[in-house]
């Protein structure tokens, strides 16, 4: 499992106790915003790379302020996604992602083109997931389609945002938080359904059944990240 905080590493140090409590790898990454508008789910691939994620958030908040107004969030250049680009691989994405801002042919292969002359060619990956969304399953069956056109590898990833399918009324109140708003007024920034929720392999192989390369390429993706906390090179403070 990998946990990508939106624009930061938060959750890191009690996602790698969690993790070590139930033997598993904690990979980690950030969804790192961009100035061209989109977000880029990056992961970690060594301690070079943490330490270049690290430096870019920081690079970015740094001339941020601490209580942005609205349309002036903190957010990276792609000069600075290629500066701190070693150690990390990319993936495309989903309908925040930068290769959802255009998928035509011309457009999708020019976004890809760009994101490896960025990250190298062996380090992009088209992202998939599936929460049984229309949209989202045009956009899937477009990738699909370039993926098989270019050659470039294919990953299934799940867009976890809760615990358990019954967290998703919590999700959607901090969501009215977050924007100032109410249940009865949100609309459609409220979550369609209930499926951003951890899936077993087993789930996940029925769910993308018909591209069995997506789900084979994440054990690959996870074979390439050999960097967790524990390689840090340094020990955090102890704390009460």
């Amino acid at each position: 499992m990998a946990l990508l905080d939106i624009d930061g590493v938060y959750g890191a140090p009690r996602f790698h106790q969690a993790m070590k409590k139930v033997a598993c790898v904690p990979y980690l990454g950030s969804e790192v915003t961009c100035t061209d508008g989109a977000r880029y789910p990056l992961l970690v691939t060594s301690q070079r790379g943490y330490q270049n994620l690290c430096q870019m958030i920081s690079r970015m908040k740094l001339r941020t302020a601490k209580h942005p107004k609205p349309g002036k969030e903190a957010a990276v250049t792609r000069e600075e996604l290629a500066e701190f680009s070693d150690g990390l691989l990319c993936l495309t994405g989903a309908e925040d992602g930068p290769l959802a801002q255009g998928l035509g042919k011309k457009e999708g292969r020019a976004t890809v083109e760009r994101l490896q002359q960025i990250f190298g060619p062996k380090n992009v990956y088209l992202e998939l997931q599936r929460h049984f969304h229309r949209d989202e399953e045009a956009r899937n069956q477009a990738v699909i389609e370039l993926g098989r056109s270019l050659g470039i590898p294919l990953v299934a990833t799940n867009g976890v945002c809760y615990a358990e399918p019954r967290h998703r009324e919590l999700l959607d109140v901090f969501t009215c938080l977050r924007h100032h708003t109410t249940l009865a007024c949100a609309g459609k920034l409220l979550e369609r359904n209930s499926e951003r929720y951890p899936k077993s392999t087993e789930e996940m192989v029925r769910l993308f059944a018909d591209v069995p390369d997506a789900i084979a390429n994440t054990v690959h993706v996870a074979s390439r990240l050999q960097f967790t906390l524990a390689d840090l090179g340094y020990q955090f403070p102890h704390y009460p």
